[in-house]
């Protein structure tokens, strides 16, 4: 006999012990299932919010770059029947800018690398809308990089107003219904309060840029 079922059998063969026994075993049952239950509960819940967490860090840290903005990195024409067939598109050179965007873009501005450096980054920031966005935190940080790119598209401007040179973006971006409806269902949805991001508004130093 080991030392588990000496005890054991001491404990059982205690009147008053095992009369105890009897009156909490089933209170300490029900305590452990409601325990296991809220556990199983939260499990979502936190995982939810580790998700948030690493989304949010991903919008905030994926920025343009030089070589997106020259063209060191383009992608190939996205195969015409595939490129509407989802919501999130075709992105090639995973640099996060719809491919047929990123080419259309670069046909209206082949002279104008600071005009280029504007639009993609607002391209950018417009299909995390699409891809990223899943509850208020997701699209706060959404809106924070739009914002930027919308900025930064204001100080490239030259003979169009911000608002005509960010709607050129827009109109490539959403530009099927599954996608416009994308864009207002997380605004219906998910909108909430939020705050501006400090400091500059572009990902590329426009000044570095030859024209």
């Amino acid at each position: 006999m080991n030392m588990l079922e000496k005890i054991r059998n001491k404990f059982m063969g205690n009147p008053v012990l095992r009369r105890l026994w009897q009156i909490v075993r089933i209170p300490l049952a029900i305590i452990l299932v409601l325990f296991v239950g809220l556990v199983i509960y939260r499990i979502p819940v936190v995982m939810e919010r580790q998700k948030t967490k690493e989304v949010v860090e991903k919008i905030h840290s994926q920025k343009l770059t030089l070589a997106d903005v020259s063209g060191e990195r383009l992608p190939p024409e996205p195969d015409p029947v595939l490129k509407d067939a989802t919501i999130e598109g075709i992105d090639a050179n995973n640099n996060g800018i719809r491919d047929d965007v990123e080419l259309v873009i670069f046909k209206l501005h082949p002279d104008s690398a600071r005009i280029r450096a504007a639009e993609l980054q607002y391209a950018l920031a417009l299909q995390m809308y699409l891809i990223n966005v899943f509850n208020s935190e997701t699209l706060v940080a959404a809106i924070q990089q739009e914002n930027r790119g919308f900025f930064c598209v204001a100080d490239a401007t030259t003979d169009k107003s911000p608002d005509a040179q960010s709607k050129e973006v827009e109109n490539l971006v959403f530009n099927t219904a599954a996608r416009e409806k994308k864009y207002k269902d997380i605004f219906d949805n998910y909108m909430t309060s939020y705050k501006s991001l400090q400091g500059s508004h572009c990902d590329v130093e426009l000044k570095s840029l030859p024209n």
